[in-house]
């Protein structure tokens, strides 16, 4: 892939522009400045590109034609793409939860999911997919992870992974792995902390890095590293982010990688917050990286530091060779992108989301009314009114719906069903379900009539209860997940997808 990269002399660019090129800041469109902000990035600096959150189609659209019209260079415009394009974008297209894909287990299924994710990117001008996530999910209790992975079995990951990379890769879009050597043993979240997985190397190896190591050999061009310690790789206890042993020894000589290496969010609190920001992002181009992610302040950062002559190291101009070649293979060309069929692509969306349902104890009810608690940290609006709808189309009626901190109210002649949504996000610990709700949850142990637990999102709460009669899981909080449970329940649609993640009931 990189065999013979592109020569590029550092002497090419005057300091700003140089410095830039190793610079990826945002554009935020929930900030009414930040795209004024971005052109002047452009215009001043010619910086390597933007990440970009929130807005809609039209308005992403029309921000990245602008920009790549102002820029001399070419420009990387990247996204958090693991649910597709609607995870960060209004009015694309929003998949359910990695391990929906791991309970499916259909390569045909997840490419059609990665080419739906590129064609809408290059629609908008998006060229640079922060997605596969290739952590193993081995931590019941990861707060940030969890049910982002595909699956707690290497072999899974690796095989879905990969199929993810390729396609995207093969249809455009670049796509950036995550997040090496692996986040998915951690108990903390590190946009909020610095996590440290103390696995032997010999673990790591066999677990963690399998997925990564795959990609690899199928010509994966991007990978990220993660804001997490690894002591039996770093000796120091440096995060990976910031680790020459991890990203040069093991990453490069080891496993032989010569692609990009992207940084993941400078924002995020694991590295030590603003004060150490421009120490943190020498560190991280001086130990491997190539762009640094999400600066708070780049153009402080450039202005501070552009005539260093760090940036005239040899090295740097590796980075700018690996920089220009991945440009020259993704962007370019996006202008030609045809405009993608927004509610076809909902419909398979919904599909990925009706086919992932898992039914793990139990099936059909015996009654036709139910009484309906519900906690949840995940969107729920859409939920609540699927499994109205569900239980309503199979002729079951909710006699009672009680949403925390609401008293459940039970009916003796009606089955109980408990429903559970939770799901990762930053800074959160949106995963975690409070002790007063597991207490709550507890007490329906002595309920006479039937027991059903419905989760969505992460499946791993159903391990907290062991007197549910029945367990489905589903992997997002849609109203068709929502939905999907009510007619597995009321035995109107058969499940055939089984859960990707060892849960002990």
């Amino acid at each position: 892939m990189y065999e013979n990269p592109a020569v590029f002399s550092s002497e090419d660019l005057p300091p700003p522009r140089l410095a830039a090129q190793f610079l990826m800041p945002r554009i935020d469109f929930s900030d009414s400045g930040s795209v004024r902000r971005a052109e002047r990035l452009v215009r001043d600096f010619c910086v390597c590109g933007f990440i970009v959150f929130n807005g809609d189609v039209e308005q992403v659209r029309e921000t990245t034609r602008k920009l790549a019209s102002l820029s001399e260079l070419p420009l990387l415009f990247g996204c958090d793409v693991e649910r597709g394009l609607g995870q960060r974008v209004s009015g694309a297209t929003l998949f359910p939860f990695a391990m929906a894909q791991g309970a499916i287990d259909d390569e045909e299924v997840l490419r059609r999911q990665a080419v739906i994710t590129a064609q809408e990117m290059k629609y908008c001008g998006l060229n640079l997919a922060f997605a596969p996530v290739l952590d193993v999910n081995t931590e019941p209790q990861n707060p940030i992870i969890n049910v982002r992975a595909f699956s707690d079995d290497p072999a899974v990951v690796s095989k879905l992974g990969s199929a993810f990379a390729e396609t995207l890769q093969k249809e455009g879009v670049l796509a950036c792995a995550k997040h090496f050597p692996g986040h998915g043993a951690t108990l903390e979240d590190s946009h909020a902390r610095l996590p440290s997985v103390k696995r032997p190397l010999e673990r790591l190896m066999e677990t963690d890095l399998a997925p990564f190591r795959e990609a690899i050999a199928e010509r994966l061009h991007s990978v990220m590293p993660a804001h997490v310690r690894f002591p039996a790789l770093d000796p120091l206890g440096l995060p990976a982010t910031l680790s020459e042993p991890i990203l040069c020894g093991l990453l490069r000589e080891k496993l032989g990688f010569n692609g990009l290496i992207v940084s993941d969010s400078f924002r995020m609190d694991a590295l030590g917050g603003e004060e150490r920001e421009e120490e943190n992002i020498l560190a991280a181009l001086g130990s491997g990286v190539d762009i640094v992610l999400d600066p708070r302040d780049p153009e402080g950062f450039l202005e501070r530091r552009a005539e260093d002559s760090f940036f005239r190291d040899p090295a740097r101009g590796e980075s700018l060779s690996r920089i220009f070649y991945v440009k020259r293979l993704f962007a370019t060309g996006m202008e030609k992108a045809p405009s993608p069929d927004f509610e076809k692509n909902a419909e398979d969306a919904r599909e990925i989301s009706r086919c992932s349902a898992c039914v793990l104890r139990g099936g059909v009810l015996s009654g036709g009314e139910v009484s309906v608690f519900h906690f949840g940290t995940d969107e729920t609006e859409e939920l609540l009114g699927g499994l109205r709808e569900g239980f309503s189309g199979g002729g079951v009626r909710i006699e009672k719906l009680s949403c925390w901190p609401e008293t459940p109210q039970l009916h003796g002649d009606s089955s109980l069903v408990c429903v559970l949504s939770v799901a990762p996000a930053g800074w959160t610990e949106n995963c975690v379900i409070p002790p007063e709700i597991i207490d709550c949850v507890n007490s329906f142990c002595s309920f006479s009539g039937e027991k059903i637990l419905l989760t969505f999102g992460s499946p791993y709460p159903a391990a907290e209860f062991t007197f549910f009669d029945t367990v489905i899981s589903l992997f997002d909080s849609s109203r068709a997940a929502g939905r999907t449970a009510a007619e597995v329940l009321t035995g109107d649609r058969f499940s055939t997808a089984g859960l990707p993640v060892k849960i002990t009931l």
